[in-house]
């Protein structure tokens, strides 16, 4: 019985860690800086907690000794952190190689996905964005740039106005700058941006699109695109690494939320396998 007890009591921690963490990323507006800062503190926190405690405490205990629901508390524990941090791991692995995803050498347009404005500013991960969009115009100042975003969180100005703003400071001209200010998430700013694009493109092949985003934001901007029917390329800003932790696990959580079923499916496969192998 206080085996039972141990292996529940660590159970309830894994689910507090990761409770804990899906409340953090939930919050999408903050005040400042400073409070970014300290949310992004807190899930790192969290995460070496898991890494470090919960998963080694589960890893180490003797089911032999536990009753069927101290087996029961152990499996499901075990066996959905093992795969939440596994996938986790992977999606990080995957988010950084989009750094290095070749794209086409001339492009038509650079689509650049808004991130959110603090106070009317441009916030730090949305100026790598557009840093790396300034970077990749300059390389062919011929494409046409559209900046995406509306007005989200009662601010002043929508987002791409503000993105407009800092490109031109940049020394793009305002000419080649084209701003959607419809869309108030991902899949809105791919559906406007293409309707936009198949209005100004007048070539007879299809237009080049490369779309400038986060490099945590990549996997799920693409399979958006798929699903809209886009051949869009797509590539990844470099995040600042104070406020990695946050953007990185609210998207890989926003991807399991997308794909909820299949991660359902794939949940239980590795339970009743881990079932089997050791019972």
């Amino acid at each position: 019985m206080n085996n039972d007890m141990e292996v529940i009591l660590i159970a309830l921690m894994t689910a507090f860690v990761w409770g804990t963490t899906i409340f953090l990323v939930l919050v999408r507006h903050f005040d400042n800086q400073q409070t970014i800062l300290r949310y992004n503190f807190w899930i790192t926190f969290l995460m070496v907690v898991n890494i470090m405690v919960c998963l080694p405490a589960l890893f180490l205990v003797n089911q032999q000794e536990l009753s069927w629901l101290g087996n029961l508390a152990w499996l499901l524990s075990f066996g959905t952190d093992t795969l939440i941090t596994a996938g986790l791991v992977i999606f990080i692995l995957i988010s950084w190689s989009w750094h290095y995803q070749r794209l086409p050498v001339n492009f038509d347009f650079l689509v650049v996905l808004g991130a959110g404005l603090n106070k009317g500013r441009v916030p730090p991960v949305l100026a790598a964005r557009l840093e790396r969009a300034y970077l990749l115009w300059h390389s062919n100042s011929t494409a046409k740039v559209i900046v995406t975003g509306g007005r989200v969180h009662q601010d002043e100005i929508s987002e791409a106005v503000a993105m407009a703003a800092y490109l031109r400071k940049r020394g793009i001209p305002s000419k080649q700058i084209i701003c959607e200010e419809a869309a108030l998430n991902t899949w809105q700013n791919l559906r406007n941006c293409a309707k936009i694009i198949n209005k100004k493109w007048t070539g007879a092949a299809m237009p080049q699109v490369v779309v400038v985003t986060s490099s945590f934001h990549v996997l799920r901007a693409k399979s958006y695109g798929h699903r809209l029917g886009l051949h869009f390329n797509f590539t990844g800003a470099t995040t600042p690494w104070p406020y990695l932790p946050l953007t990185t696990i609210r998207d890989y959580l926003g991807n399991i939320r997308d794909h909820r079923y299949f991660a359902t499916m794939i949940l239980l496969i590795v339970l009743l396998i881990i079932g089997v192998i050791l019972y």
